[in-house]
């Protein structure tokens, strides 16, 4: 729409001086030839051009008319970086077009005026104006879309864009809320054609509800991998532990002193016993991520007795420590004792427990084979080591201004902060 603006302010600048040009070449230039005949001609018959004041006034001040639109638009309203050869070949034909389709209108009107003696400066000028904007109907279209065309535009028109965000310390903000920014970005982006992914250790319900309701959101890998959901769909994949190893992970986690997390079934659990304050000081869980662990989390009475409710299937263990030789010691055991597990990170005193081959990497590919994606069109964003394995596949890897050493490395790309709208900040360099 500015666009089609700034065109329409084009034309009334132009056409102002093209009427300009045509009056004083009429009345000062070529005066004495307005009724000076034009010899017969076929083509001047057909344009119903008859008098040679009127056709020179005609294509000169057409003529200044174009070029000065020409350099305009393409300076101003299109910022055109096309070859100015092709573009300048282009116009010219159109341009010759529309002067002879100007000419052929003028010459007929002006004829016209001149044999009925009604010649006037304001008739003149009033039919000018009207008369060198009737091109306009065609010429936009043309210029927008094939004279005057923005390769850079062009090209983010077609290049595929696929987006396959973290959300605590890349997507949300540090206080763990989503921006109006980011989300009006992933909006515009989706409008565009791009495909934007959730790749999160956080279970389903903890997505924030703006995101797991936003259109332009279209798939959510959550759990860290262990289920995908589809906008429209539902859940299409969901792997668990099973209650026999759940019990035996949960029996060696209270050989430590842990905070646990249970996430089953889209939501993360905590014994009420432990949901306080104190606990949360106490096991230097982040102050900011504190908020919400009092909107999102759930208690129960036991941990011990949803594992083995056969209606609750356990997608993974979040745990903190208190100690960090304990959690280092911890780490071992598991890795040593369970065969049928995964363990990463998201913070320097946690441990995230799944299932063996559940993973924010295994999970993108999968979900790039469900839907057809390549992962190579794949742009990942990530900040903390459970983002390893999405940046250990072939997707493209956008680390966040804060992430961690390890992500950094391997990243093609560092970009803003998480509290600078990452998706903002996509959305610029895109277009």
């Amino acid at each position: 729409m500015w666009k089609f603006l700034k065109f329409n302010i084009c034309v009334v600048v132009t056409s102002v001086l093209d009427i300009v040009s045509y009056m004083f070449m009429l009345y000062v230039v070529f005066k004495s030839q307005c009724n000076t005949p034009l010899p017969e001609s076929a083509l001047l018959s057909l344009l119903g051009i008859r008098y040679k004041g009127y056709l020179y006034s005609y294509l000169i001040s057409t003529s200044i008319g174009y070029i000065a639109a020409y350099l305009i638009n393409r300076k101003v309203t299109f910022k055109s970086n096309i070859n100015p050869l092709y573009s300048s070949v282009l116009y010219a034909a159109l341009a010759i077009f529309n002067i002879l389709v100007s000419s052929y209108l003028g010459g007929v009107f002006g004829t016209y005026i001149a044999s009925h003696g009604i010649s006037s400066p304001i008739i003149e000028m009033v039919s000018k104006f009207i008369i060198i904007n009737i091109p306009t109907i065609w010429t936009y279209p043309l210029e927008r879309y094939i004279i005057q065309i923005n390769k850079k535009e062009r090209q983010v028109q077609k290049m595929p864009m696929i987006i396959a965000s973290d959300l605590d310390g890349t997507l949300l903000k540090s206080n763990t809320d989503i921006s109006e920014e980011n989300l009006r970005s992933i909006e515009r982006l989706a409008q565009k054609g791009a495909k934007i992914i959730l790749l999160t250790g956080r279970t389903l319900y903890e997505v924030p509800k703006e995101l797991r309701i936003c259109k332009g959101v279209e798939y959510i890998v959550f759990s860290n991998g262990a289920g995908i959901y589809h906008r429209e769909k539902g859940i299409i994949e969901y792997r668990t532990i099973s209650n026999e190893t759940a019990f035996k992970i949960y029996k060696v986690l209270n050989e430590y002193k842990t905070f646990i997390e249970l996430y089953t079934n889209g939501a993360p659990y905590v014994e009420t016993a432990d949901f306080s304050q104190e606990s949360f000081e106490y096991y230097k869980i982040d102050s900011q991520f504190i908020p919400e662990m009092y909107k999102s989390r759930r208690t129960c009475d036991s941990i011990k007795d949803l594992i083995f409710d056969l209606d609750f299937k356990t997608e993974m263990f979040d745990v903190f420590f208190r100690n960090q030789d304990e959690r280092s010691e911890c780490y071992e055991r598991l890795k040593r004792e369970f065969d049928e597990i995964e363990i990463t990170t998201s913070m320097t005193n946690n441990l995230e427990i799944m299932l063996k081959g559940i993973n924010k990497g295994s999970a993108l590919r999968e979900l790039c084979q469900i839907a057809g994606f390549d992962i190579k069109d794949v742009t990942v964003v990530g900040d903390s080591k459970n983002d390893l394995t999405a940046f250990n596949t072939e997707a493209k890897k956008y680390a966040v201004a804060n992430a961690c050493e390890e992500i950094k490395a391997l990243a093609d790309k560092i970009i803003c902060s998480n509290d600078e709208n990452i998706m903002s900040y996509i959305e610029r360099e895109a277009v």
